[in-house]
């Protein structure tokens, strides 16, 4: 009995023993695998890694000899050596400072020391160097086995000490150099023109064709443009397109014509300005162009586009046309004549008909106080009215001489008060422009009548409202 149960105890020891030793020689197989594994890939990579250093080799090697190919005359700056059997060494690590700094002095002193010819010598020993002469400064480049001579830009000159004085004369200027900020310009738009010119009959016919890209309003994003065109220096004949209505491309395709010989055409500039038509207020300028026409071969027709660019303060405001009147005072009679004769290229009020409704009110003014007035007949649909209107004040010289004559244009506004367009005034005050205070002192001391054309001025000048009661 005894010796059954020891049996039985003896069996399982057997079988844990095997299972062990099986759990052992697996592991170890496992082991052995993963070491096979890991061994293979490193010798792999090590194969890649060794084919990249040798195609990286055999890149430097060719560009280095590309580099020390020897020139065919004798002195070359790339000739390293008379033998072509050696075209590099070795150079210790220790020594590669040191060699860079006897180089670089080598170089300062006009001759480069780099091999032994003979390739008997130690590459640090001063007697295996060979001096080379060369042209100029000429750089050099290293790597782990070879030195070659590179391409560079001149050497500095070196300075002796920082208090030693600077020569001026060798700073290179261009490297303190700033690139000047390039001005752009202003474009407003542009427009197109076509110009024909008549030698015999002295006729220029310039058509105004388009304009494209105007500069909006700032708020509504659009314009209602409009064109001022005349040939300087002559400023009075003005010609003016019709407005355009909430458009930046406008299409005028309009014709307009001058009168000018052939022998004084070129003198002549042909200005077209465009402005913004605004019913409320003054009209706001575009832009202009101005083409003196002694740049332009008027032989045949000519088709151009321009830029419109700024104005400037004196283009920008809006020319308000010309008054023409006629003084004449008798002192005998102490009488004052006055006739309103006509305008021209007074201010659009109605853009629907493209003109204005034009009358002219006259008034004798001393110091604050007004004597007298008077005012003309309204005519319609125009902006260079024909009045040929005369008017009479009593008035006595001495009493004249310190008054002035105040004419203001206004557009008769049917659904109220009138709006003032432009005015003028004469007299011998401060306030008044010398050419009005000429014509004043020619009508006290002419016997005839005197004309002349006035400048309208702005109606919103102080001492002066926008509108006007009938």
């Amino acid at each position: 009995m005894d010796v059954m149960i020891e049996d039985e105890e003896q069996e399982p020891s057997i079988y844990i023993i095997a299972l062990y030793a099986l759990l052992s020689f697996l592991c170890a197989m496992l082991l052995i695998v993963l070491v096979y594994v890991a061994c293979n890939k490193k010798y792999k990579l090590n194969w890649f890694e060794k084919n990249l250093l040798e195609n990286a080799e055999n890149k430097e090697i060719r560009h280095s000899q590309e580099a020390l190919m020897q020139d065919s005359g004798p002195g070359s700056s790339k000739t390293l050596c008379s033998t072509t059997s050696e075209n590099k060494f070795w150079v210790p690590p220790s020594s590669i400072k040191r060699q860079n700094s006897v180089c670089q002095s080598d170089v300062e002193e006009g001759d480069i020391s780099i091999e032994d010819c003979s390739g008997t010598g130690s590459p640090t020993s001063a007697s295996s160097y060979q001096p080379v002469p060369f042209s100029g400064p000429i750089p050099l480049a290293r790597n782990d086995k070879q030195i070659v001579l590179t391409s560079s830009s001149p050497i500095r000159p070196k300075v002796s000490s920082m208090q030693a004085k600077l020569d001026h004369t060798k700073i290179d200027t261009s490297l303190y150099q700033k690139d000047s900020p390039v001005e752009t310009e202003e474009v407003r738009g542009s427009i197109h023109v076509n110009l024909v010119y008549d030698p015999i009959a002295g006729i220029l016919t310039v058509h105004l064709v388009e304009a494209q890209d105007l500069q909006a309003r700032d708020f509504s994003g659009t314009a209602d443009p409009y064109a001022k065109i005349r040939l300087l220096p002559d400023k009075t004949n003005v010609w003016q397109t019709r407005i355009h209505k909430k458009t930046l491309n406008p299409v005028f395709d309009e014709d307009f014509v001058f009168e000018v010989r052939a022998a004084t055409l070129g003198r002549h500039t042909l200005e077209i300005l465009l402005y913004d038509f605004d019913a409320y207020s003054r009209h706001h300028s575009i832009g202009g162009v101005q083409m003196p026409l002694a740049n332009i071969d008027l032989s045949e027709k000519v088709d151009v586009w321009k830029k419109l660019m700024p104005l400037n303060n004196q283009d920008s405001r809006l020319d308000l046309g010309e008054l023409m009147v006629s003084l004449a005072y008798l002192p005998s009679a102490e009488r004052l004549t006055v006739v309103i004769v006509k305008a021209r290229n007074l201010r659009v009020v109605d853009d629907t008909r493209n003109s204005s409704d034009p009358f002219v009110k006259v008034s004798l003014i001393q110091g604050s106080k007004r004597l007298k007035k008077r005012k003309t007949g309204v005519q319609r649909n125009t902006v260079c009215p024909v009045f040929n209107e005369a008017f009479t004040f009593d008035i006595g010289k001495d009493v004249l001489k310190n008054c002035y004559i105040e004419f203001c244009v206004a557009h008769d506004s049917l659904l109220g008060a009138s709006e003032l367009l432009g005015k003028c005034k004469i007299g011998q005050t401060q306030d008044c422009r010398k050419i009005e205070r000429q014509f004043f002192k020619e009508m006290l001391t002419s016997k005839t009548a005197t004309a002349q054309w006035l400048p309208l001025l702005d109606p919103k000048t102080p001492n002066s409202g926008s509108k006007t009661n009938k």
